[in-house]
């Protein structure tokens, strides 16, 4: 256990009665009053967290009234009694109510509290606690820390634990609740059986908080590295300034105050910009980073009936928090500002109003360019910017009402029509919608499919790794199962070249990892496991594709890194590397033979020509794409579709952008 979850942040010791704030941050009751009562005033409408800076609506309450009413954290207050009861000397509970200070002996597991021998003799012989079960001090202090944790009690029924769930008000009730006020509810269950109910909510809950702490730590340390970037390029850009006044002395004097005093404004527009998005990324990362460290502590240690608390808890606030992380979920770099020197400098001296531009490259803080001087550099001499504006695109959601989970689309396919098939891996099902991006129908699998490749005109085949197979639809008006081939390994990518009618396949997790060529009806005919300086070429080859002429194959390897070609006789014809290509998933051919790549590690989608040279990076993360899935032209080479990976949390919509 982190004794750091169950220290106070403002008392520094293990926590006594705590409560939290919106935030989900945990203070000891005492303390947070006495914090509230420092800084309270009337005109206070909420406060903001010691730790994380987020703010909790006092409604103009005293600071003890509003105190009081902060909620409590039964689990956090029962981890830190657990806590105590192992590392600390405790003392009998019955005395210490009585003043004195008395060494416990025993732990009543009922009541939860340590014991003296004379406290133990009494609670044995009283009526209402003969029958609670004592264990010795020394053996509590060994135990599992999960078996000492006790549940949330009721707040109406004194020791009654929290045992039941209600369905109808969607709260956790005691059985004599469940007798009273929810003796007409309907839906009611034990926490068990609620928390089994709810299990892929809590890992839906974990995946995404996890997902925002990541984006917080890596906008954070982007964000962080762009202001220490402005302390040292902008000292940088004030020498060069200067240099080049000192070549026109007091003539250029004015021009002068007027560059330095530009490039003092957009390093004031950079820093406080860049400094804000710290502090609100600080904020967010505390906050993360304790919610990921509750849902650890509450999915070890927590009761059913905690996890169920932290679970709503964390929801609430997650929903709260969803705008200020989509914010930074896309890190916009620091634009490079560079400044430009007037080459006619020497002829027009008196005839300038400033020493040169102030060029901004790149996408990032709005701010204002200074325009260029009529003696300006000329555009055909000077380097030209990165692309810092995003491409026009369109997208569209695939999801659709009958999906419980977030779609995952892993292999996207064009039809002769100009349909799109989707394999979603997140609902097992095929989904196919028509050239306007409208569903027609979709097809509930067994398993998740993975890929699809087209056969003939109508004809597709998708593979189901989980089952090992391989499956032979048929387009019409829906989505026709016409045949099964079972493999003798779970293959993932696949394409189909039907000049041969031969498939390949990519076994990704085999033993080694390697390709399958496989016949029409799916007899193995070469297993594929090429070496390169006595090692696997392929250490996990994801998706593949026949080239044009259904001679050479090619394969991405998100392990190595790269796209491979390679012919069925094993002869590599190239290795696709570049850096900015990390972590190659999705591949797409257009019909001049260019290689469409997509970089899920690097955020970018890569235009290759059919001899593995690198022809130009086609989207990137300006462009809105984050962790991007699968990539198909379309049968018109007019466009091609984009899927992202659920680690985006935008993994329900396709892209769709111009070739």
């Amino acid at each position: 256990m982190d004794s750091s979850f169950v220290t106070c942040k403002l008392c520094a010791k293990n926590f006594t009665s705590p409560c939290h704030l919106d935030c989900l941050h945990d203070f000891c009751r005492d303390c947070i009053q006495k914090e509230l009562t420092q800084s309270f005033s009337s005109k206070l409408s909420a406060y903001s967290c010691p730790v994380c800076k987020q703010l909790t609506a006092t409604k103009n309450k005293s600071s003890e009234k509003w105190a009081e009413q902060l909620p409590p954290s039964d689990f956090v207050g029962a981890l830190a009694e657990v806590h105590r009861l192992k590392n600390e000397d405790v003392l009998c509970k019955p005395c210490k109510r009585k003043r004195k200070s008395t060494t416990g002996s025993k732990w009543c597991r009922s009541c939860h509290e340590a014991l003296c021998k004379s406290c133990v003799e009494v609670h044995d012989s009283l009526k209402t606690t003969m029958k609670h079960e004592m264990m010795d001090l020394n053996e509590a202090k060994t135990s599992e820390t999960k078996s000492l944790v006790y549940g949330p009690n009721c707040t109406i029924h004194d020791h009654q634990g929290l045992t039941l769930f209600c369905e109808d008000h969607d709260e956790l009730i005691c059985p004599l609740c469940a007798g009273a006020k929810h003796k007409e509810c309907k839906q009611i269950r034990t926490v068990n059986e609620e928390v089994k109910a709810k299990s892929y909510e809590f890992q839906e809950a974990s995946s995404k908080s996890s997902s925002q702490l990541q984006i917080a730590k890596k906008a954070l340390i982007s964000t962080r590295s762009s202001l220490s970037e402005v302390d040292s390029t902008f000292p940088n850009l004030r020498d060069k300034i200067r240099s080049v006044r000192n070549r026109v002395d007091e003539i250029l004097s004015k021009c002068e105050k007027k560059s330095t005093e530009e490039l003092g404004k957009l390093e004031n527009e950079h820093r406080g910009k860049l400094e804000q998005d710290i502090q609100k990324l600080e904020s967010l990362n505390a906050e993360s980073s304790h919610t990921n460290q509750l849902l650890d502590h509450v999915k070890r240690f927590g009761t059913d009936a905690h996890i169920l608390q932290c679970m709503q808890q964390i929801q609430e606030r997650s929903k709260s928090n969803s705008e200020a992380f989509e914010e930074f979920k896309e890190v916009k770099k620091l634009p490079k500002v560079s400044f430009a020197i007037n080459r006619q400098l020497d002829e027009v001296l008196r005839s300038l109003s400033t020493l040169g531009d102030i060029v901004i490259d790149g996408e990032g803080l709005e701010s204002k360019k200074s325009s260029p001087t009529k003696n300006g550099l000329d555009d055909n001499n000077r380097k030209s910017p990165e692309r810092s504006y995003p491409k026009e695109h369109r997208e569209f959601s695939v999801r659709t009402r009958s999906d419980e989970n977030a779609c995952v689309i892993t292999g996207i396919l064009s039809l002769p029509t100009l349909d799109w098939v989707f394999c979603d891996k997140g609902n097992s099902k095929l989904k196919l919608f028509d050239r306007q991006f409208q569903m027609k129908s979709e097809h509930i699998m067994q398993q998740s499919p993975f890929d699809v490749t087209l056969m003939e005109d109508q004809i597709i085949a998708v593979t189901i790794p989980e089952n090992m197979k391989i499956l032979i639809y048929k387009i019409m008006a829906g989505i026709n199962l016409q045949e099964e081939i079972k493999t003798k390994d779970r293959c993932f990518g696949i394409s189909y070249t039907s000049s041969e009618n031969k498939f390949v396949v990519t076994c990704p997790y085999g033993s080694p990892a390697s390709l399958r060529l496989l016949s029409r009806n799916g007899e193995e005919l070469m297993n594929l496991i090429p070496e390169e300086n006595h090692g696997s070429l392929f250490l996990r080859p994801m998706y593949v594709r026949f080239d044009a002429s259904g001679n050479s194959l090619l394969v991405s390897d998100s392990q190595r890194n790269r796209v491979t070609a390679i012919t069925r006789s094993v002869y590599r014809r190239f290795h696709y590397t570049h850096s900015n290509m990390k972590g190659p998933r999705g591949l797409a051919l257009a019909a001049n033979g260019d290689l469409f790549v997509v970089g899920w590690g690097s955020d970018s989608v890569h235009r290759v020509d059919d001899a593995g040279r690198f022809r130009e990076e086609v989207l990137c993360r300006h462009d809105g794409i984050c962790s991007p899935q699968a990539v198909c032209v379309s049968f018109d080479q007019s466009q091609f579709a984009l899927s992202l990976d659920d680690v985006s949390c935008r993994s329900d919509f396709i892209l769709i952008f111009s070739v």
